[in-house]
């Protein structure tokens, strides 16, 4: 009923292959997140949205990404932690999902510089963070 894509360092032909034949037979697209690019320690590689997107253009089918910035996942998050949005905030190192998925989710919003974005791309995007932080451990304890 589902192709399910998430990140693998094993991806291969065969398995879009199989994907292409499932998804044209009527089973639903969906991917864990719409990151194009992930970090690595030996520099930037490709992420779901970058090994999805074969299947796309093969089967002229968008997938529905269930993670972030899906809404969806950022409220059922909050209701299962039993917290509101007023007392959370977002910690990532993505513009274009983390950040994002904070600000259309009424969370206070962290960029940490030790992943995708910098400084200089979060000037790209029409919104901005409320702190940007070089990394996690500059996060001040309460």
């Amino acid at each position: 009923d589902y192709v399910v894509v998430g990140e693998s360092s094993a991806y291969n032909l065969e398995q879009i292959t199989k994907a292409i034949r499932l998804v044209n037979a009527g089973a639903k697209l969906i991917g864990t997140n719409p990151d194009l690019t992930a970090p690595a320690e030996a520099g930037i590689v490709p992420a779901c949205r970058a090994l999805i997107a074969p299947i796309e253009l093969a089967t002229d089918r968008q997938a529905y990404f269930v993670g972030k910035p899906n809404p969806l996942m950022m409220r059922t998050g909050l209701r299962m932690l039993g917290v509101h949005s007023e007392n959370a905030v977002m910690v990532g190192d993505r513009m274009d999902t983390d950040i994002i998925a904070g600000i259309e989710t009424g969370l206070d919003t962290v960029l940490v510089l030790s992943g995708v974005s910098s400084r200089e791309t979060c000037e790209e995007y029409p919104y901005r963070p409320d702190f940007i932080l070089k990394g996690v451990g500059e996060i001040p304890g309460n």
